[in-house]
């Protein structure tokens, strides 16, 4: 987020709309009030409104300084993409990383070598944070990115490929096995992923397998406590930071060990400068302690209330008694189990109570939630982060406990079994309440920092989901539903949402009270919307037709809603038109009779779609500009893809293709903001069209090669055919006969051909007429030997070879 400026009173940086925005984005590239209206197709009295608007808030007086003031504000970058580098997702270093230079050599030479690498060592001896060191020197060697998956969080392995698509943002969209589409998105792309704390997840080291296997370019950096026992894997043994040996004891300031101590006592003890004897001292904690860093953190933080001979003398004491006490624990434990059970005995009765609260959360939290779910009062986590319990990272404002530790702690509470359910009762009850606000943030113009909030709170809202759904506690689900499937939906999460409400309607069966019947329909209709996205129509339209049935005497007109656009998307799906544009009507009266204005604009999305399937363009660009309009006006902007589309096919199907070019553009630039997959998909598809249509060639390339990429990776087969098909148009266009002859060949073969698309009719009967049209411009004997090459493509091979654009049916100009 930007800095106010305080100059003019400064409130302005985030007040901006993001139409006022976009707007900035145009007084960038020097355009007129008349330009900017015609790409926005407003009225040019409405874009002089914006701009002033724009010089108020920004308190500048002219076009000028207000762009001046916008660089200097990073506005601009903001207005054009709102995303984090999609390379990585690394977190940043929260203090300096000492030593282990041999180490990180060594693993970098590794890597260059084996294609899964294991940093194997016990709970706290820094294996997370050498991986995270290891992957940033790496960034350079891997074209497509370096990512972090967490795996700590996870109460199964079932959870691994949810957990990757997550940390890379990648739709599970289609009805294929999950894994099938992880392998697809990731194949030929050269990515390095760091898999961490997979010890608890040993039963799916199966999938790694296949992965690598699958997806000839990935490498694998793993840490775990054990190894994964993988044919393919190399093992790379984590011991600790060096510290000195008895020989060393007047030589101490060179050992990493002794460095990682000071930086921690500095924490607690600003300007701490050990003398000489204390130094000695320093070597033999690090010693005693194998080099552990976690073990270091916690002893160096214990200078709060000790000297550092006191320090010794109790670590001492307490490894002695372990030894002696314990002796069924493995001696690569008991250093740690050691320490922090000297640093639990140093806190009082009240911080211990809230640190073994803290265990609750899973993957941070914020000091709001540690306040609300535990009473933690900012003095205390200061206290607790002073003694290196928890971590607080500035960048994000979070707090997270090292997952050894939060073990430990977990230990403690489940200790007292009153307090324990008290506290995961709280930490529900503020993730239930977080979703509840998040419902009305997900459309408002918080939204982008809402889905930001989620996506860092992830675990703790589906833990807290799982904790309601076990007791069937119906009025807090309630609370956390629509948010949870809006989440899904934006992300095209489509296969892990048909389970995720499928998982809810079972467990939810049974019910005979009203508000439980009501739950477990509107799980089950999410189910049957998520499964027209997966190609499941005749299933999703079946079940959505039996919740219409159970609410109709319910009266609930909003779950209603909900139940008829499920229904309306499967009729569509499966061609019944006539029943589709009937429920159009349906979902609209509907919508009307409960109030709700963002229900009505979001099933009028469905009647632009059956004014298009009527050829009423008109009437759908009329219903298009009114729910923009609407969107705009709340500050919906991802909501706000959905018309611009439905205006894209309007003016498409009215032959006006450059007002067509620009609202798909317009659609592609903000649902690529946010990673909106389905906008993101349909845009691309016919903004290649229309280039097509006004004889932009080049760009109309461009934009099939990019359309057929993302389809590719989503996997919708009927969309990738159709694109083929498209490049066949191409192909004619260029005059290039047989090669579009091959490919009209192929498609009109290939099973998906059948189905229709908006606005063409079916495909294969597209193909066909186009395939008649090529005999003029070919002999017989080139044409017959081209379509009898054509039969015998397969679809995968002709799709890398269009992408690879060196083939030579896609020739540069």
């Amino acid at each position: 987020m930007v800095d106010r400026d305080t100059k003019g009173g400064g409130n302005y940086a985030d007040d901006l709309t993001w139409r006022e925005q976009e707007v900035l984005g145009f007084l960038s590239e020097r355009l007129t009030n008349r330009e900017i209206a015609d790409q926005l197709h407003l009225a040019e009295s409405t874009v002089k409104d914006y701009v002033s608007s724009i010089l108020s808030k920004l308190y500048v007086k002219n076009r000028r300084e207000a762009v001046e003031k916008a660089k200097e504000l990073d506005l601009l970058g903001r207005s054009q993409d709102r995303s984090l580098d999609r390379r990585s997702n690394l977190p940043p270093d929260k203090t300096r990383f000492i030593g282990r230079e041999a180490e990180l050599s060594q693993i970098r030479q590794e890597l260059s070598e084996t294609r899964l690498l294991s940093l194997i060592g016990p709970g706290g001896i820094g294996k997370t944070r050498l991986a995270l060191k290891a992957a940033e020197t790496l960034l350079d060697d891997f074209p497509d990115g370096v990512f972090f998956v967490g795996l700590a969080p996870l109460r199964s392995s079932t959870g691994i490929i949810q957990a990757i698509s997550e940390s890379m943002r990648i739709p599970i969209a289609t009805q294929e096995a999950p894994r099938d589409q992880l392998i697809r998105f990731l194949r030929n792309k050269e990515i390095l992923l760091v898999m961490d704390n997979f010890e608890h997840l040993l039963p799916g080291t199966e999938f790694l397998g296949e992965l690598l296997q699958g997806a000839e370019n990935v490498k694998l950096l793993a840490t775990s406590r054990e190894r994964l026992n993988l044919q393919s894997e190399s093992i790379f043994q984590v011991g600790g930071l060096t510290f000195p040996s008895a020989a060393d004891a007047y030589e101490t300031h060179e050992f990493d060990a002794v460095a990682l101590f000071i930086q921690r006592a500095s924490k607690v003890r600003p300007g701490f400068a050990p003398t000489p004897k204390e130094m000695v001292l320093i070597g033999k904690i690090c010693q005693r302690v194998g080099g552990m860093p976690l073990a270091i953190e916690l002893s160096a933080a214990w200078l709060q209330l000790l000297n550092v001979y006191e320090v010794a003398a109790e670590l001492e004491k307490n490894l002695d008694l372990l030894a002696t006490d314990v002796r069924d624990t493995p001696e690569r434990h008991r250093s740690i189990r050691t320490v922090f059970d000297s640093s639990w005995s140093m806190l009082d009765l009240s911080e211990q109570g809230l640190f073994s609260c803290l265990s609750v959360f899973r993957g941070g939290f914020t000091r709001k939630a540690a306040q609300q779910v535990t009473g933690a009062t900012l003095a205390q986590l200061a206290g607790l982060a002073d003694k290196s319990l928890i971590n607080f990272d500035p960048a994000t404002g979070r707090l997270e406990v090292h997952e050894l530790l939060r073990q430990f702690a977990q230990e403690k509470l489940e200790d007292v079994p009153d307090i324990c359910h008290a506290t995961l009762t709280a930490h529900a009850n503020y993730y239930a309440d977080f979703m509840e606000q998040a419902w009305e943030d997900l459309r408002s113009a918080r939204q982008y920092e809402m889905l930001a909030q989620i996506d860092a709170d992830i675990d703790n809202v589906r833990t807290a989901w799982h904790f309601y759904l076990d007791r069937k506690d119906v009025a807090q689900l309630w609370r956390m539903i629509y948010s949870l499937w809006y989440l899904y939906w934006i992300r095209w999460w489509n296969q892990p949402g048909e389970a995720f409400f499928a998982e809810a309607a079972q467990a939810l069966e049974g019910g005979s009270d009203p508000e439980s019947i009501r739950l477990q329909t509107q799980a089950v209709v999410f189910q049957a919307f998520f499964m027209s996205w997966l190609g499941v129509w005749e299933q999703g339209y079946a079940l959505a037709k039996k919740c219409i049935e159970t609410l109709e005497p319910l009266g609930d007109l909003t779950i209603l809603v909900y139940a008829i656009r499920s229904l309306e998307i499967n009729a569509y799906m499966l061609h019944r038109y006539g029943e589709f544009i009937d429920l159009n009507d349906r979902i609209t009266k509907t919508a009307s009779l409960t109030g709700d204005r963002w229900l009505v604009a979001y099933a009028q999305f469905g009647k632009g779609l059956g004014a298009i399937v009527q050829d009423d363009f008109q009437q759908a660009e009329q219903l298009a500009k009114t729910t923009l309009a609407f969107y705009e006006e709340i500050g919906d902007e991802i909501s706000s893809t959905l018309p611009l589309i439905v205006l894209g096919h309007a003016a498409y199907g009215l032959g006006d293709y450059s007002k067509a070019r620009n609202y798909y553009y317009r659609c592609l630039k903000i649902s690529r903001r946010v990673d909106f997959y389905y906008s993101i998909q349909t845009a691309s598809k016919y903004l290649s069209k229309v280039c097509l249509e006004i004889g932009e060639l080049k760009e109309a390339q461009e934009s099939l090669v990019q359309s057929l990429a993302i389809t590719k990776d989503i996997g919708f087969i009927r969309d990738i055919v159709n694109l083929v098909y498209e490049f066949a148009r191409l192909m004619t266009a260029r005059k290039q006969y047989e090669n579009a002859a091959e490919l009209l060949a192929l498609v009109i073969q290939h099973p998906v051909s059948q189905h229709y698309r908006m606005l063409e009719g079916r495909i294969r009967d597209n193909a066909r007429d186009l395939l008649s049209e090529l005999q003029v411009y070919l002999t017989p004997e080139q044409f017959s030997a081209a379509v009898e090459r054509g039969q015998q493509l397969e679809l995968d091979s002709v799709v890398a070879s269009l992408l690879s654009k060196r083939d030579v049916f896609l020739p540069s100009e």
